[in-house]
């Protein structure tokens, strides 16, 4: 199984987070405004200001003791709560986990424990952060404890970040316990002809372009009419090429190794059956774009296509390559250096074509890696637990600001749909947006709502424009349609992205988690709500008047 890592454009996220903060601002300002003026009329204003002045004076002259203070009272509370309950649970599971996964797959034997234990510590300790924080406040509320907190010279501000501290604190100790306990279970239930598999690729990903069947460049390849528009196709004994340029690869490290190791899993297209015993097969080429060397792999390698889900296929290319410019009777062979002659300033090209006649290769961008040094199992198992962490930190947040302003059970609505759709609904929207910016770039791909109904009652396909004699419906449709998409916009840029947090899909399948792809957006995800989250919850917090209650 190949993992193509979430491409990650920072500098476009913190844009969208500019964009988010100042939008977010302008509302919350103009519905305090026009707050203060209904309920205290042509004082409104005054208050207003004396409010902003003293939140902004609260927010940034904090207290470390004070905080100290309060985040070590709501880990007391959490512990006479039983909070730590669910590291029992997540024990008590792992007493009886193995009695189940012994033999549920028969290829990747380690894969279900590894997946079992990422798993369960993913939904327990997030239930575990839903609850404390979400239900901690309210009940402090309720019991009319957090009156005598908040008449004390301590600021609401302190408050919010002592709580979010302290839940973080509760759940990033369970999370450490049962981290540990997790890796000790795997190490002990993984079957010894499996500890092979306990390691973590390091793949090298490199960008893929085509050429078609005449020669000419092609960004997608042949269509053989699969809907899954995944791969691109490159048809047998033609000019036909799939090439990936693998830039910024580590020459040192290769050269210490003597070679270098492609893994592959690239689909096989028939258009007729042949000798079903025999895979497709294909070549590779290696390619100086500088130098204009080329230098063909004589061996062929097959597809494999006869597995449900095959491990890579390893292609291993030596340091010395012998090769024939020609293959005429006679031609004298010639040697290539792989790392002085084909790799170019860290950078190398490989051309891949299917050498067997009426049949196609599928290839995708992460469907050939280099494979660089191997790193331990334990490096990636706890990348990925530093993942979730941040991941409850921004749950225990979350949790902790909505309780500000709502109950319990609403606080705990809320945080829950909020992790829902990070992790659901947030591909959709983004695909949604996606195509709303292809539909501006003009590609037709069916258009909004209103517009995606009128071609569904008339029977108009996807790929056709609406007829110009519509008038002024055609525009009524289309400035609806793009008020929503507008709307999704706004959706997508104040919902995590939660997506990038779960890493299990790294260390169970034996790669590394990358730092571009998974734990840069995980903390910056992290971060980047945090803060706004802290004085959501400062304000929410002040409006409700505890000391009068």
């Amino acid at each position: 199984m190949s993992i193509e890592p979430p491409s990650f454009d920072v500098a476009a996220a913190l844009l969208n987070w500019v964009i988010a903060i100042v939008a977010c601002s302008i509302i919350g300002l103009a519905a305090g405004f026009a707050g203060s003026l209904a309920y205290r009329g042509t004082s409104g204003p005054r208050v207003f200001w004396n409010t902003l002045k003293r939140g902004f004076r609260d927010l940034t002259r904090l207290s470390l003791s004070r905080i100290g203070a309060i985040a070590s009272l709501t880990i007391k509370e959490a512990i006479s709560r039983k909070a730590f309950v669910i590291g029992l649970l997540f024990l008590l599971l792992f007493m009886f986990g193995g009695w189940f996964l012994s033999s549920s797959d028969a290829e990747k034997p380690a894969l279900p424990y590894i997946t079992f234990v990422m798993t369960i510590m993913y939904f327990l300790l997030n239930l575990m952060a839903i609850l404390i924080s979400c239900w901690g406040l309210p009940a402090d509320i309720k019991a009319k404890s957090m009156h005598t907190v908040v008449t004390k010279p301590v600021r609401r501000s302190e408050i919010v970040i002592g709580r979010i501290v302290g839940y973080s604190g509760v759940v990033l100790s369970v999370l450490a316990v049962t981290s540990i306990f997790g890796y000790v279970w795997i190490q002990r239930q993984v079957p010894q002809q499996a500890k092979d598999q306990l390691i973590a690729r390091v793949p090298a990903y490199g960008s893929l372009s085509f050429l078609t069947r005449t020669g000419q460049p092609s960004e997608t390849g042949t269509n053989v009419g699969d809907i899954w528009e995944y791969r691109g196709y490159i048809e047998g004994l033609s000019k036909a090429r799939a090439i990936w340029k693998f830039d910024n690869l580590d020459t040192a490290e290769l050269r210490k190794r003597g070679e270098i190791r492609f893994e592959q899993k690239f689909e096989a297209f028939r258009t007729y059956k042949g000798d079903i015993e025999e895979q497709t097969r294909y070549q590779i080429t290696l390619v100086n774009p500088t130098t204009k060397l080329r230098v063909p792999i004589e061996k062929s390698y097959p597809v494999a296509e006869h597995k449900q889900d095959p491990e890579l296929s390893v292609v291993v290319i030596p340091g010395e390559i012998e090769y024939q410019e020609s293959y005429e009777v006679g031609a004298n062979a010639k040697v290539a250096n792989l790392f002085d002659d084909l790799i170019d300033n860290g950078s190398l090209t490989v051309e891949v074509a299917c050498i067997d006649d009426q049949q196609y290769i599928g290839c995708a961008e992460g469907d050939l890696f280099v494979r660089m040094e191997d790193r331990s199992f334990l490096s990636s198992y706890l990348k990925a637990n530093i993942g979730l962490a941040f991941m409850l930190v921004l749950v225990v947040s979350i949790g902790t600001t909505s309780s500000c302003f709502v109950k319990g059970p609403v606080s705990t609505l809320l945080t829950g749909s909020m992790i829902i759709m990070g992790n659901v609904i947030y591909e959709f929207v983004n695909e949604a947006v996606k195509q709303q910016q292809e539909r501006q770039d003009g590609k037709v791909i069916g258009g909004g709502m209103l517009e995606s109904i009128y071609r569904l009652v008339t029977g108009m396909n996807q790929t056709s424009p609406l007829p110009d004699n519509l008038g002024i419906a055609k525009d009524i449709i289309e400035r609806l349609d793009q008020t929503v998409f507008n709307i999704l916009f706004v959706v997508r840029s104040v919902i995590p992205d939660f997506t990038f947090f779960s890493m299990n899909k790294y260390t169970a399948n034996g790669y590394d988690v990358p730092w571009t792809g998974a734990l840069l957006p995980s903390i910056l995800i992290t971060l980047g709500f945090l803060f706004p989250l802290i004085i959501l919850g400062y304000f929410s917090l002040q409006l409700r008047e505890l000391e009068h209650k």
